[in-house]
């Protein structure tokens, strides 16, 4: 039980160790479990899987435990991103979906997460029912339910190979006219992932672009790097823009719920940077009325949202750390978008599910709009426009390995800097809703909380001021290295 846990997103491990067969058969026991003793609509389960080493046999196995128990299975018959699988949920009106991936985590893991019918990630309550019906199956064996002749299930399967109405879905939710008419040149690195397939075809079919596309096939090993749009591993895509004099770059994760962008000079627009874009730039050229509209954000992203939404009367939500609490924000509420440090993206109109492909083609509509009224001025330029408005904002995040047993220390100890000062700047504010964060008086801030995947402290830090930014960094590094020793 302690090596099988649904965390922040799904439950992820190493292929042929704890990620097998038959705990794969476990897993969906136990989301089987869980959708019948809700009797949702009985309308079935679909499973999509990743580019990953046996995804598509473990997408099988899912299959089969859930087929075993009475659920009818509708199965993709390829690799698909997770935000096709959350859409087609909602699209099927089903009970859920079954996602095998393990996003941009290293090659030798793979993961299965659950999706409830409203086509977002799994929330607390659902993933602890989830975890409770696996203590369930593996304290009581004999509970297990009997696995049907495996023949039977594959002449059960139905496979699912159409997604024109997810791509229909997006191209309502941007303007393909602007990008079209462009004539943009368009560089994307779908980084050999899930992505690779669909992101082909919108680009170069659908909307008719010349767009150099790299890696958009299947390597297990994605090419000895990690799946992640990070600015280190998109080297690649920076020097074929520049060299190549192309007006943007984009990329996506191996799952293809996470972006990433490379503009024209060759700069890597952060996370943080590319969800404020996409924000000023709905609310000052979109066609839609954003009044009584919410933006959220988790509690480590940039505040600059934050001063967006005071410029254009929308209310902020900030939450934990987990795109599974801005879903349900976007399920409950009229949300212009959500977004969080790490990548994750969604906007009104669309699933609450981040999803990279939408961000990627928000960015190349803002590129095609500053093409046709800016001049052509790169992303980079159009963000330094902002912060000449509202102000700079410089972040960072720092990954500190810190053995486990300490983790508790460190946080506690920054949790109790109530009436203390940091380089002689008094802290304000300090929230407890997800590891610590303090709030200094000069609105820069530090959020400090540990991974959910690996023994890891993570540090989000941001100040408006450049130098204080330096110095603060340094200071919070520091503090944490006494502590560890």
């Amino acid at each position: 039980m302690e090596k099988i846990r649904f965390g922040t997103d799904g439950w992820r491990d190493i292929i042929a160790d704890n990620f097998n067969f038959e705990n794969v058969r476990l897993a969906a026991f136990s989301i089987g479990k869980y959708v019948l003793d809700k009797a949702i609509t009985c309308n079935g389960i679909f499973i999509g899987y990743d580019n990953r080493f046996l995804s598509e046999d473990f997408a099988m196995q899912a299959g089969h435990a859930l087929s075993s128990m009475g659920i009818k299975i509708y199965i993709s018959d390829g690799s698909i991103p997770t935000p096709v699988t959350a859409f087609m949920v909602t699209d099927l009106k089903l009970d859920g979906a079954v996602m095998i991936t393990a996003s941009h985590n290293p090659p030798k893991y793979n993961g299965i997460k659950f999706i409830p019918s409203y086509g977002g990630p799994a929330d607390d309550k659902i993933t602890k029912e989830i975890e409770n019906n696996l203590y369930f199956y593996i304290s009581n064996e004999r509970e297990r339910p009997d696995l049907i002749n495996y023949d039977n299930f594959l002449n059960n399967i139905n496979y699912i190979s159409n997604f024109s109405k997810y791509k229909k879905q997006l191209f309502k939710l941007v303007n393909t006219d602007l990008i079209k008419k462009s004539n943009l040149k368009i560089a994307a690195d779908t980084m050999y992932g899930a992505g690779s397939k669909i992101m082909s075809e919108i680009l170069q079919e659908e909307l008719k672009l010349k767009a150099k596309i790299f890696n958009n096939y299947r390597d297990v090993l994605f090419g000895g790097k990690l799946p992640d749009p990070s600015e280190h591993n998109l080297e690649e895509l920076k020097d074929f823009v520049l060299s190549n004099k192309y007006d943007i770059g984009v990329a996506l994760d191996g799952d293809a719920d996470r972006f990433g962008v490379i503009d024209s000079r060759g700069i890597f627009i952060s996370p943080n940077n590319t969800i404020s874009l996409i924000l000023y730039y709905l609310c000052t050229n979109s066609n839609l009325n954003y009044d009584g509209f919410e933006a959220v954000r988790t509690i480590a992203t940039t505040h600059l949202i934050d001063e967006i939404c005071k410029k254009f009367n929308l209310k902020l939500i900030e939450t934990p750390v987990g795109f599974k609490y801005i879903a349900q924000e976007m399920i409950k509420n009229n949300v212009i978008i959500g977004g969080e440090e790490s990548g994750g993206l969604s906007i009104y109109g669309h699933i609450p599910e981040k999803d990279g492909i939408i961000a990627d083609l928000l960015i190349l509509e803002i590129q095609s709009f500053l093409k046709k009224n800016m001049n052509n001025i790169s992303l980079s330029e159009y963000l330094d426009n902002i912060y000449k408005e509202f102000g700079y904002f410089y972040n960072e995040r720092l990954d500190i390995k810190v053995p486990r047993k300490k983790i508790p220390l460190i946080i506690n100890y920054f949790a109790d800097f109530k009436n203390k000062k940091i380089n002689n700047i008094k802290i304000s504010e300090i929230l407890t809703k997800d590891g610590v964060k303090l709030i200094l008086e000069n609105k820069s801030w530090v959020l400090i909380r540990a991974s959910g995947t690996e023994p890891l402290i993570r540090c989000y830090i941001e100040s408006r001021d450049k130098n204080f930014f330096y110095n603060f960094k340094d200071y919070i590094k520091q503090i944490i290295g006494s502590l560890i020793n």
